[in-house]
Order: structure tokens, then sequence, then C-alpha cells
């Protein structure tokens, strides 16, 4: 006599879901972390700064460029001290500079921040890197895991495509301010779909990878093209409610 089967052994597993929930426990230490940050790529600018957004900062601002499994590379700017920088064995003496080539290829862990530069109005998306290093044979990776809370209710939207997109920010400790940064995440799909009615203070953990696109902005010159930094979420599940007196606030 054949055994009664309950109803969920019939859902095919989604493998996808399970090792992106693996990988965000793995980078969390199973939510020991709140921000982390894991990046492999080329190096194409290095620059030496003085601060960043107007906030004191003495040290490095790179840009990383990373290919998606699509072929398409995204862009990734990285801030980073000389504490941070493991130079192994050739690298002692020489500047950073000529120590990190245009080309080479970095290996990065950090965590994942964001400044708005008042004079300009525009937010830096960036990795402050608690490790950066020459690693010629490292593989291509570009992972970001949050634990956070949702500054805003989710934005959702359709394209002229029709794919479905929720707009989230998540709030993460500033580092460099001991305040509050807000992350700008973008989920796509069935991950839009499930979190668009979810409120401001949700918290929530995910998985994504940093993400650059161009897009037009109108300015007093006329139109010009831009380039937007955020997460693409991969992975995002909400692991508490908002308390009830922000939710009061925003009926």
């Amino acid at each position: 006599m054949s055994k009664k089967r309950n109803k969920g052994q019939d859902k095919k597993p989604d493998f996808l879901a399970d090792l992106n929930a693996g990988i965000l426990d793995d980078l969390t230490k199973r939510g020991r972390i709140s921000n982390a940050a894991g990046l492999a790529g080329e190096l194409t600018e290095l620059e030496e700064v003085t601060d960043i957004c107007g906030l004191r900062f003495n040290g490095y601002l790179a840009k990383i460029e990373t290919k998606r499994p699509s072929g398409i590379i995204d862009e990734v700017a990285v801030a980073f001290t000389e504490a941070a920088v493991d130079r192994g064995k050739t690298g002692d003496g020489l500047r950073l500079e000529n120590y990190f080539l245009p080309g080479s290829r970095l290996l990065i862990s950090g965590r994942q921040q964001a400044l708005k530069d008042f004079k300009s109005g525009k937010v830096l998306v960036f990795i402050l890197a608690e490790y950066i290093g020459l690693s010629p044979k490292a593989m291509t990776q570009n992972d970001i895991a949050l634990v956070g809370e949702l500054k805003h209710k989710p934005t959702y939207r359709e394209t002229p495509r029709g794919k479905r997109i929720s707009d989230i920010f998540v709030e993460v400790e500033n580092v460099l301010t001991g305040t509050s940064c807000y992350i700008p995440c973008i989920c796509w799909q069935e991950n839009a779909d499930e979190v668009t009615n979810w409120q401001q203070g949700d918290k929530v953990k995910l998985l994504g990878r940093c993400q650059s696109r161009e897009y037009m902005k109108d300015a007093e010159a006329g139109r010009e093209v831009r380039t937007a930094y955020e997460i693409s979420v991969s992975f995002i599940k909400r692991t508490g409610e908002a308390r009830n007196e922000i939710k009061d606030n925003h009926k």
C-alpha cells in the first residue's frame, strides 16, 4: 500500500533559491554579520583621495570591473586605506599606483556603504574594503549580503518590456560616521512581487550583487547620461515586521 503524499511534496525544489540562501548564510555567518561584500575583478581606475563625498578619508578610491554570467560588465566603486592592502612579499617600497596596475585582478572583502555628496546631491554606493590584494587566479566574484531594515515602503513598477521591479533601500551601519546609510537595492520578477506589500521598518536579509546601469537624467544643459549603482537582489527574506507605530504612521 503506497503512502499518502503531503501537499508540499508535489512542489519542485527551487535549487537556485536554496543555493542563494546557503551563500547568504555563509557570508553573514548565519546572521551574525549584518553586512558582507566579496568581490573579485579587474582594476580600471585608482585615485588617492583625502575625502569621500566631503567626509575626511585618507586613502584610495578604485573602480573594479566584474562580469555577469550574461557577459555584461558591471563597474563597482571600492574605497580603502593602506591598512587594508595586502602587498605580499613583492609590494613593499612601491607606491600603490605602481603595485595595483590597471588590469590587475584584485580580491576584495568588506562592507557595502553609501554616502551622499551634499554639494552635488549625488550618492556614492561603494564597498569599503577591509581586505584588498592582488589575486591573478581569483575567480570572478560579486556577492553582497545585507541584514537590515527597509527605509521606505518598496516602490513597484514595470518596465516597457514587462519586467516587474521593486526598488527598496536597506538601512545598515555607516562605518565611517557611526550612523546609518541606505543601500539602494532592486528586486526583480517574483522577488519584486514578494516585497511590494512590505513596509518601512520591516527587517530583511538579502543576497545580491553590485550592479551599474546607465540612465537618462534631465539637467540644466539638457538630458544627460548618468550611471546608477545599486544591489541587484537574487534572494530576499523578511525576518521581522515593522513595529505597529511605524505601520500606523503610513496608513
